[in-house]
């Protein structure tokens, strides 16, 4: 997909689904039985969001085409430590919603803050293995917003092109040993960053949807 075409898709794609329905299907057929709000394992599941942030092309810099922002989580983490994500977390009780939820923990991992960001809208949840049900929230902001990667949390921040990540020829299925069985999962490669499973699926989900947009 030509990176001039990649916003316009999107404002399309959250003008034709402003409501978001069911859920985002992943490669590994396990986990293709979940329904909205169920148990996991017997387990309830938790709701969490992450934050799917586009840059606004700027023209004669690094940025003249857009970018989608993504973290490298910290090694002493106890969930998913070390791997690639998009900035997100668990709902509070105090959130208003789950857009505030993927603002509120952008600014704590990124220090990015909430009025720098221009809401499109949300894609369907995606139900993980570990029980959270994650609402990925779309927006965009400009790309020279100040950026400080939380130490606690962040190893690291970069940017993708998003030509690359919302194209759905790059992703591939890969498989790992998981609690006993073979799991599926998609992952893509840029540079020395590999991105798999649940980033993976939310990014090829919404490279899906556009590539469908004609």
């Amino acid at each position: 997909m030509k990176d001039s075409g990649i916003l316009h898709k999107l404002e399309a794609y959250f003008q034709l689904s402003p409501a978001p329905t069911g859920l985002i299907v992943p490669p590994d057929p396990f986990e293709q039985n979940q329904q909205t709000d169920a148990r996991v394992n017997g387990t309830a599941v938790r709701h969490a969001a992450v934050l799917i942030t586009l840059t606004r092309p700027l023209n004669n810099s690094r940025f003249d085409e857009s970018h989608i922002m993504l973290t490298l989580r910290t090694a002493h983490l106890r969930r998913h430590a070390g791997q690639v994500s998009l900035p997100g977390g668990s709902a509070n009780p105090a959130d208003h919603d789950i857009i505030y939820t993927a603002l509120r923990e952008a600014e704590e991992e990124t220090r990015l803050r909430p009025d720098d960001v221009t809401i499109l809208g949300k894609l369907p949840a995606l139900i993980m293995p570990s029980t959270f049900h994650v609402t990925p929230v779309v927006g965009l902001i400009d790309p020279n917003v100040d950026l400080i990667a939380c130490p606690d949390e962040v190893a690291e921040i970069f940017f993708v092109p998003a030509s690359m990540l919302l194209n759905p020829v790059n992703y591939r299925i890969n498989h790992i040993e998981f609690r006993g069985r073979e799991r599926k999962f998609w992952e893509v490669q840029f540079g020395k960053h590999r991105i798999w499973g649940a980033t993976a699926a939310i990014l090829h989900h919404l490279a899906e949807q556009l590539d469908q947009l004609r």
